[in-house]
């Protein structure tokens, strides 16, 4: 059996297909393809409020493109959810009705606090050690989810209108009192609490960094990048660090997303288990479809 998912952020629309094999003892989920489209939404909702008609029609090619790979890899199970972008445009029913009418296509819109639950579904299905303590932090273009791990439970949860494309565009650079507020009620002063990291910043930034999945990355180190990559503009980092423009302007503003964070939370190291929403929705899909546990066998 094969899942799809399709994540309409802010920043890009992401596919990801996933095969099912069934073990004894286990379910196994393989990764069969995973791609990207970079049409920014965020651009016209965070600016005007609204995603254009010129957005719409990119996203509507983008989603049938998709189907077209959904329909010849014979998938069996599929779901489009998108995300703050779409969620915040205030025409994102005329959207909605626009991309059913072109493309065919369902979209579901997540609220913050789903999009937060379907993030931290990846936790369940991960192999970190559940006697520690977390803060998962996922930082996409439109929005930060912040979700509170002890113990191996979630303890409180929050979705933040702050994201990489919404900073770039507003020329913030720094975060919301809101966030500490939020930090500081949540964290327990006697607990040490490690960062678990998610989004396509935080992986490009291993990428640079040379690291592996699950290698612990310092924070001092996500420090230094930034610092480096806040002396270059844009087409410097394309050049120095291999990036593709879309990513070579918002990870800027994404690592200081992360390392605001962990500076307050008193948090000294990172994990990057490079996955994101589009896993949660395939895992959420399975669990919907009555199947138990769940490992991933590639990355």
């Amino acid at each position: 059996m094969k899942v799809a998912a399709v994540d309409i952020g802010s920043n890009a629309i992401r596919l990801f297909i996933a095969q099912v094999h069934e073990d004894e003892n286990q379910i196994l989920l393989e990764k069969v393809l995973h791609t990207r489209v970079p049409i920014r939404l965020g651009e016209d909702v965070f600016t005007f409020g609204k995603v254009s008609d010129q957005k719409m029609e990119q996203l509507a090619l983008a989603l049938k493109g998709f189907d077209y790979i959904i329909q010849s890899l014979n998938v069996d199970h599929s779901r489009i959810c998108a995300t703050s972008a779409i969620r915040s445009a205030f025409n994102r029913e005329e959207v909605i009705k626009f991309i059913v009418k072109k493309a065919k296509c369902k979209i579901e819109i997540l609220s913050g606090a789903e999009e937060a639950a379907m993030i931290f579904k990846n936790f369940e299905f991960y192999d970190l050690p559940k006697e520690h303590n977390y803060l998962f932090i996922d930082v996409g273009g439109g929005s930060t989810e912040l979700t509170l791990i002890e113990k191996g439970k979630k303890k409180a949860s929050q979705s933040f209108e702050i994201g990489t494309v919404r900073m770039l565009l507003n020329d913030q650079t720094h975060l919301p009192k809101a966030i500490f507020d939020w930090l500081g009620t949540e964290l327990n002063a006697r607990m040490k609490y490690e960062a678990i990291a998610t989004g396509g910043n935080i992986n490009s930034a291993i990428k640079i960094l040379e690291k592996k999945q699950k290698e612990i990355l310092k924070v001092s180190e996500l420090q230094l990048l930034l610092k480096s990559l806040s002396k270059l503009d844009k087409n410097q980092r394309m050049k120095k660090y291999k990036l593709r423009e879309d990513r070579a302007d918002v990870i800027v503003p994404a690592l200081s997303i992360y390392t605001e964070i962990a500076v307050a939370s008193k948090i000294q190291s990172v994990i990057v288990p490079k996955f994101g929403l589009a896993d949660g929705i395939v895992l959420n899909t399975l669990t919907s479809l009555g199947f138990g546990k769940v490992k991933f066998i590639s990355a």
